[in-house]
């Protein structure tokens, strides 16, 4: 395994870069080194922080973000993202720790699935499992583009509709 000290994950990159910023500093990871465990909403954070503070393990929370709305739409406290930093040293306690709560990473739970399969243990019958297909970033900002054109659109409609009314109610009463 090789460490990415620039987006702090731990790959098995044989290219000599790392996967996900294509950093060619990699180097064998210390065990004091902050990886990355996971990205959790606000509740799971929350949960998590409990049991990494109740078993001793040391980690670093930082935001991720924006997450969703602000706050004071929906009245509640903020809510965003959450990284979860953990040394190099606990990694492995940390994720038995967060699949223990039931809080796991979907790729995590897929490479257990395949590492049972190739152990020889019988996987459970389970549903086939659809997934979406990955967008790209250029299909994924035209529909943004088309979803913020047609919310302005519906916003136009609504405005124009109650102008109308409003005069129709104005001329109905003068």
């Amino acid at each position: 395994m090789l460490y990415c000290p620039k987006c702090q994950l731990l790959t098995d990159s044989d290219a000599g870069s790392c996967p996900a910023c294509g950093s060619k500093k990699l180097r064998a990871p210390e065990p004091d080194d902050p990886v990355l465990l996971l990205t959790a909403d606000e509740t799971k954070a929350v949960m998590i922080r409990s049991v990494f503070q109740e078993n001793g393990i040391v980690f670093i929370e930082q935001d991720s973000g924006f997450g969703a709305p602000p706050s004071m739409f929906l009245g509640k406290l903020p809510y965003s993202n959450k990284n979860i930093f953990v040394a190099c040293r606990d990694l492995q306690a940390a994720k038995e720790l967060v699949n223990g709560i039931g809080i796991a990473d979907a790729d995590d739970a897929k490479l257990q699935k395949k590492e049972n399969e190739a152990g020889g243990s019988q996987p459970q019958e389970s549903a086939p499992e659809d997934e979406p297909a990955a967008m790209s970033p250029r299909k994924r900002f035209f529909w943004r583009i088309v979803s913020a054109m047609l919310f302005i659109l519906a916003v136009w409609g609504v405005v124009a509709a109650a102008d109308f009314i409003a005069s129709a109610l104005k001329a109905l009463f003068t």
